[in-house]
């Protein structure tokens, strides 16, 4: 599944937002908007952060959405102290490039934290405060 469909879903399952509201929130025309959940148009991180914050949750929620569908999770604790998750996933590979572009938006996003960090650290070492 695509990005622009997992916001759709969550607008409309979870939010019940209209398109022109959320075409108003973003500044955008509702064209633009439907561009965006049509997978027409590219999302950038920025515009994912700011639908993410409309929608409040995290980009990687909605960049994740229909995941949890298509993975199988087993976790187990055995009499030995042993623990840990097996994860089976279910597919076609159809999506490949859809997850591609997934992944490159959350190295982006993963990027832009880190950089987050740096100067939050930078900030409290300016000022004398222990971390």
């Amino acid at each position: 599944m695509k990005v622009g469909d997992n916001i759709r879903e969550i607008r409309e399952t979870e939010k019940n937002f209209k398109r022109s509201y959320m075409a108003d929130r973003l500044n955008i025309s509702e064209r633009a908007y439907g561009n965006i959940e049509n997978n027409v148009t590219d999302i950038s991180l920025t515009r994912l952060e700011e639908i993410a914050s409309i929608f409040e949750c995290s980009p990687e929620y909605i960049l994740n959405y229909k995941q949890s569908k298509k993975e199988f999770y087993n976790y187990f604790h055995n009499k030995s102290g042993n623990k840990g998750t097996n994860i089976m996933h279910q597919g076609t590979g159809v999506e490949s490039e859809s997850n591609k572009k997934i992944l490159k938006l959350q190295e982006e996003l993963l990027e832009s934290e880190r950089k987050r960090i740096s100067l939050l650290e930078a900030l409290l070492k300016n000022n004398n405060i222990e971390f």
